[in-house]
């Protein structure tokens, strides 16, 4: 069927209105009236049924036409953005590795790949908060969802998350399409967004104590200011999602333009009004995912030959989440990140080879559960229920 054999009936206010009305006792019926637009890119006169109250439009000519080009323009700029911003990050990190000298960030590195089975410890357990704070956005009806459904989606979601702009959004687009055979359509997609939203919220709030020790080490620099900022704005977007979830308004304008997600819709509505305006439940299984990379970044200064202490890791943190903020459209942030730890070398009281040395170790550990997650697919297979609708677990 092509876009213009769409059928809309519209009911309610204004000439046309359907049902029954009753009129000085006598029961009066007004047609109904249905909008259905036919076309395959020929013009077709107006119809008017009188039996059954029908309007058949044809579309504007050359409209069909006038739409092909712009969503062929549109996809294009989508696919060919990706690898701009992908070279572009490439060449940064090529830049950033031949100004601080190849032969020392080698020699860094190897003096600190002993410490990186630690790093991949900590990173496993924080992708365990990750698939916790997701189960907990499901609310009561997460036990649906076997856990090892969960572990496999997490795992092919970070993978997705690492390479795709507006990583975490994506990755819980995938996790939401993974396990919605469990949770239904709406369900699982209401989660998706109280996921975001709260890892939205747990990113702003770790910022405030990275800022802090920003504080503590350059005083109000342009680096305390950038993570004051970036805490806050991730607060208030976090709780604007939610409110834009729980309002009315959004989910009945998607129900008449989509007649047929008006099921969905309908899920999605009652599950994202459980519980408060800020998910806490899933924000603290993100904010001890968040400590868990604290953690990481300190076993990465300490590996590299940095004088570590708390402050220099929350430093650290929220170097890395200043950069992820920035280039979120790079995948894996390759070079924003780098360079970002390069700019704050003298923060951290070192170089800029050991100061980079961070984030290219965090890049292998990121790699590797890349990795893992494009080959779940097709080692680890799983056969999945018939999709369902099940009712809210709360209205």
């Amino acid at each position: 069927m092509s876009a213009w054999g769409a059928r809309l009936s519209i009911a309610g206010r204004g000439p046309c209105v359907a049902g029954d009305r009753r009129t000085d006792g006598a029961r009066q019926s007004r047609p109904r009236c249905s909008l259905s637009v036919a076309g395959n890119g020929t013009a077709r006169r107006s119809m008017v049924s009188n039996a059954h109250g029908e309007l058949s439009l044809a579309p504007p000519a050359g409209a069909v036409g006038a739409a092909a080009p712009q969503r062929v323009l549109k996809r294009w700029m989508v696919v060919g953005l990706r690898p701009v911003f992908a070279l572009a990050g490439v060449g940064t990190l090529a830049l950033l590795v031949h100004k601080a000298g190849p032969r020392e960030l080698g020699a860094v590195l190897s003096g600190a790949a002993p410490w990186l089975p630690w790093v991949v410890l900590l990173e496993l357990g924080r992708q365990c908060m990750d698939g916790l704070a997701t189960r907990r956005a499901y609310g009561p009806g997460a036990g649906r969802v076997p856990w090892r459904v969960l572990a496999r989606a997490q795992l092919i979601g970070t993978a997705v998350s690492s390479m795709a702009p507006a990583g975490r959004a994506a990755a819980e687009a995938t996790k939401a399409a993974l396990l919605s055979p469990y949770m239904g359509g709406g369900t699982a997609t209401a989660a998706a967004a109280t996921s975001q939203a709260a890892s939205l919220a747990a990113g702003g709030f770790i910022s405030f104590p990275c800022a802090l020790a920003s504080y503590m080490l350059t005083g109000m620099s342009l680096f305390t200011m950038l993570m004051l900022a970036h805490g806050g704005l991730l607060v208030l977007v976090s709780v604007g999602v939610r409110a834009c979830m729980r309002a009315k308004r959004p989910g009945a304008w998607l129900v008449c333009r989509f007649s047929r997600w008006a099921l969905h819709a309908e899920q999605f509505k009652a599950s994202a009004r459980c519980g408060s305006l800020l998910p806490w439940s899933p924000m603290l299984a993100f904010l001890c995912s968040r400590l868990f990379q604290v953690a990481q970044y300190g076993v990465l200064t300490y590996a590299v030959g940095i004088d570590t202490s708390l402050v220099q890791a929350f430093f650290a943190q929220g170097l890395y989440l200043c950069a992820l903020a920035v280039g979120s459209l790079v995948p894996g942030q390759v070079g924003v990140s780098d360079g970002a730890f390069a700019l704050a070398a003298g923060v951290l009281d070192t170089t800029a080879a050991r100061a980079m040395s961070v984030a290219l170790l965090g890049h292998l550990v990121q790699l590797l559960f890349v990795l893992v997650g494009a080959l779940i697919p097709l080692v680890w297979r799983i056969r999945a229920p018939l999709p369902v609708a099940p009712a809210p677990a709360c209205r």
